[in-house]
């Protein structure tokens, strides 16, 4: 892939995936055209009953056209994929039927009142994706970080705590200052995290330390533990910091994602096999709800209590197995160390943990059930 800056359209920068064509070079209008409920799908042309697909070494595929994959996969309709890009619905069908062309291949096919993609549609997008995602991070590279004035999109691997702790700090943060920052939230599994932060296809990791590398870099953000929680009210309350009160209880077990939490459940299930647990949930954010409404207990991060709005429903206790404190950690690639917009990013995301923190302690204080 290269860069080149186009003459057709100012300073319009361009990216071509093989050669400089520009899609909508043509076409300038601001909206789709009013048409009927149901979208038109251009078909692929014939010519004495034979597909007119053009060779493709004399039709190449540019940035506009991945572009229009992304949103027809999207949006699932021709009208909404125009209306997102701006452009007309003839232009969103003369591209596709430059795509049928140049892939001999549907790639969206009508299913009821949307668009379907091929098995080839399918694979084209998440590629087009990923394309035009480096893209982006291409047409942005500069020295200098002006979020008031240049869009900045920023990609985050958190989990769902970390969402509850950072994103509403994060987001008043670029309100307040009319920031031109939109923060995109990914979660990824093990190995996939660090090859995307290798690849540059992310800016920031939010979690427990998983490994050291050379080529990382992190930061503490806070010290956490695992408290027990239980509705107050519960029938064995006064019994929960005793092992027999606690093996007593139903259970509610969040599925391990990292070294700390893989600790404790481990530690729980050892406990011994009385413990009977009656669900298992993939994330925290369901937790609080599901205890404050029923007799069963959790193990949770003692953030999510003060965080969360049932946390006043809730009762702590501590649990009955030995723990060590762990901390939760932001991470980035060593290359974005000194660029202005990663200092940024995490100097924001540091600030708005280190208020909540002291939020959270106020209310213990206030709260010290909580």
């Amino acid at each position: 892939m290269q860069a080149a800056s186009g003459t057709s359209s100012g300073s319009e920068r361009r990216f071509m995936l093989v050669s400089c064509l520009d899609l909508f070079a043509a076409d300038r209008r601001s909206g789709p055209d009013p048409g009927a409920a149901i979208d038109p799908i251009p078909s692929i042309d014939t010519v004495d009953g034979k597909d007119r697909c053009m060779s493709r070494s004399t039709r190449e595929i540019d940035v506009g056209l991945m572009r229009v994959v992304r949103e027809l996969a999207r949006m699932g309709t021709v009208t909404a994929a125009a209306a997102s890009l701006g452009k007309s619905q003839s232009t969103l069908s003369h591209a596709l039927d430059q795509l049928r062309q140049h892939y001999r291949d549907a790639l969206f096919v009508r299913s009821g009142r949307r668009l379907a993609p091929t098995a080839l549609g399918m694979r084209l997008a998440e590629e087009a994706t990923r394309l035009l995602l480096d893209f982006d991070r291409l047409q942005s590279l500069s020295i200098a970080f002006e979020p008031e004035r240049v869009p900045q999109r920023f990609r985050v691997h958190m989990l769902d705590l970390a969402e509850l702790l950072i994103l509403p700090g994060l987001l008043r943060i670029i309100d307040e200052a009319r920031l031109k920052v939109e923060i995109e939230v990914v979660r990824l599994d093990g190995h996939d995290v660090w090859a995307e932060l290798e690849a540059g296809r992310l800016d920031l990791v939010i979690g427990t330390p998983w490994k050291t590398h050379a080529t990382l870099v992190r930061q503490q953000l806070l010290e956490e533990q695992y408290v027990g929680i239980a509705r107050v009210g519960h029938p064995l309350a006064a019994q929960l910091d005793t092992l027999a009160g606690y093996l007593r209880c139903m259970h509610c077990a969040v599925a391990p994602r990292g070294p700390a939490l893989s600790r404790i459940e481990a530690a729980l299930e050892a406990l011994s096999p009385e413990r009977r647990v009656v669900t298992r949930v993939p994330d925290f954010l369901s937790v609080p709800s599901l205890v404050a409404s029923t007799d069963v207990v959790a193990a949770v991060p003692a953030t999510l209590v003060g965080l969360h709005p049932l946390g006043t429903r809730l009762r702590v206790f501590a649990l009955p197995v030995a723990q060590r404190r762990f901390k939760v950690m932001q991470h980035w690639h060593r290359r974005a160390h000194e660029e202005p917009a990663s200092r940024w990013l995490r100097k924001a995301v540091h600030d708005v943990v280190a208020r909540e923190v002291v939020r959270l302690q106020a209310a213990w204080q206030v709260h010290p059930n909580r």
